[in-house]
């Protein structure tokens, strides 16, 4: 069960996991016309951030220590492309499901599993600067309110996946979480909580497939612990 659950999770999450590039629309600033003098300041106008350093990203990766008992790590899933989903408007959802993120450096990954043979991934990456990974987030957010499924391709069979938005703890500046439901094969269907967030141009992907309904409700407090660390690094 255990090879199964990592080869359906390595072909529908990656599970080092996350892409398909997200369709990242600007957004536009629509001036008023009476803040053209020199003191009317604008929250636009402060400094964009910087995106995070190599070290940065190594340091707001979990690490067995940051874990409850029960964890080993393990290594990472091979990664594979994530095959397109056929619905325009789950595309952000499917860029957070592949190993690449368009736009971004990739930083490490860490994969754990748990005495249940649940599996814990986790990946961080950084954009040049915040307002691309703004941009990102937004897309991806308004996804997670409107996408409430999709299918891809995957070695020639058709696989559903059933797209529901959670409500999880508030990680960095910005966080969206949802939950997926793949229907691998008739009678086999991985469910995984994924958490996306950003810290200033950083992003982290949180991934969690638990194998039993009930362990569902790790995931909160895993995705606190991850969040916590990485915003605390990218403020480093």
């Amino acid at each position: 069960m255990r090879t199964r659950i990592r080869r359906g999770v390595a072909v529908a999450l990656t599970v080092s996991a996350l892409t398909l590039t997200a369709a990242c629309g600007g957004s536009s600033d629509k001036g008023d016309g009476a803040a053209k003098g020199k003191d009317a300041a604008k929250p636009a106008d402060k400094p964009a951030a910087a995106a995070l350093t190599a070290e940065q990203m190594k340091a707001g990766l979990l690490e067995l220590k940051d874990l409850p008992a029960g964890w080993k790590a393990e290594a990472a899933a091979p990664s594979e492309d994530m095959p397109a989903a056929d619905k325009p408007e789950c595309k952000p959802i499917n860029a957070i499901m592949g190993d690449k993120i368009e736009g971004t450096t990739l930083g490490d990954n860490a994969e754990f599993g748990d005495k249940d043979s649940s599996i814990l991934a986790e990946l961080l990456a950084t954009f040049s600067d915040d307002k691309a990974a703004t941009d990102f987030m937004k897309t991806v957010a308004t996804a997670a309110d409107t996408c409430t499924g999709f299918s891809f391709t995957a070695e020639g069979q058709k696989v559903p996946v059933k797209v529901e938005k959670l409500t999880a703890p508030t990680a960095g500046e910005e966080s969206t979480a949802v939950r997926l439901s793949m229907e691998m094969a008739p009678g086999m269907t991985i469910v995984s909580d994924l958490l996306v967030a950003r810290q200033g141009a950083g992003l982290m992907r949180l991934a969690y497939v638990p194998t039993n309904q009930a362990n569902h409700k790790n995931f909160d407090d895993l995705a606190k612990r991850a969040g916590d660390k990485f915003v605390k690094a990218a403020q480093s």
